[in-house]
């Protein structure tokens, strides 16, 4: 009896794992928040195709590799949302958005989403 309890907590603990995390396709926008010290969520992430708006959400850029690293560095893709970038949400007490590649350019559409009211 206990290890059918504890058999039935492992695979609902083990399926919880598996939803925390999500594949997603999204753009990055300047949010204008200035901050004195870090952290400081100055940007926004904009879920696409659903235009959602995960609000002071830094996306992590950790899991790009170092040229996409430097093409986001040299350009405004996290400024302005030019650049469709895929990744992770891994939910949990804060959401964190960890960027996996850049995917292509923005369309003007996506890009606008950066643009459009909170």
């Amino acid at each position: 009896m206990i290890a059918a309890g504890l058999l039935a907590g492992l695979l609902l603990a083990g399926s919880a794992t598996l939803a925390v995390a999500e594949e997603v396709a999204f753009v990055a926008c300047d949010n204008g928040l200035r901050c004195f010290r870090a952290p400081c969520p100055a940007r926004d992430v904009v879920l696409l195709p659903s235009g959602r708006r995960l609000a002071r959400t830094e996306p992590d850029l950790s899991g790009l590799n170092p040229a996409d690293r430097k093409r986001l560095a040299e350009g405004d893709g996290l400024y302005y949302g030019t650049v469709v970038l895929s990744g992770t949400i891994e939910g949990g007490s804060q959401t964190r958005v960890i960027a996996r590649g850049i995917v292509r350019p923005a369309t003007a559409a996506e890009a606008s989403l950066c643009r459009r009211q909170k």
